[in-house]
């Protein structure tokens, strides 16, 4: 038989009517999956007053976002395999040096034109 995790309601445990209410901390809330009855019982108001609330601008159209939980793990196989282990990508020690760099060129030209430099025709970089 397959068990499946069933779905967690969101908290609204009920408390004490707060001095102060934000409406950062109502949106919090309705993030968090509580709706107006949550709400109202979560700070222990009446209906007019989480109505008067959702008048103000800031609140005005919200609405509590549907929390739903898969009842099993969804794991995604199709990445392609990259080694855990490695760290970096490997590159060579250190680079060539300018003179290094010159000499290949030259050598390449030579190859491509079919004649060889001397120092005197060098091209200074």
């Amino acid at each position: 038989m397959i068990e499946s995790r069933s779905a967690v309601e969101p908290s609204t445990s009920t408390g004490t009517k707060p001095s102060q209410i934000t409406t950062t901390m109502i949106i919090n809330d309705l993030e968090n999956g509580i709706d107006r009855d949550g709400i109202k019982n979560k700070y222990s108001l009446e209906s007019w007053e989480v109505k008067q609330m959702f008048m103000h601008p800031t609140l005005k159209g919200k609405k509590a976002k549907k929390i739903r939980k898969l009842s099993f793990e969804f794991v995604d196989d199709t990445q392609a395999f990259a080694d855990p282990n490695q760290t970096s990508i490997p590159v060579e020690d250190t680079p060539p040096t300018m003179e290094e760099t010159y000499d290949l060129v030259e050598d390449q030209q030579a190859e491509e034109f079919g004649e060889s430099f001397d120092e005197d025709e060098s091209i200074e970089y």
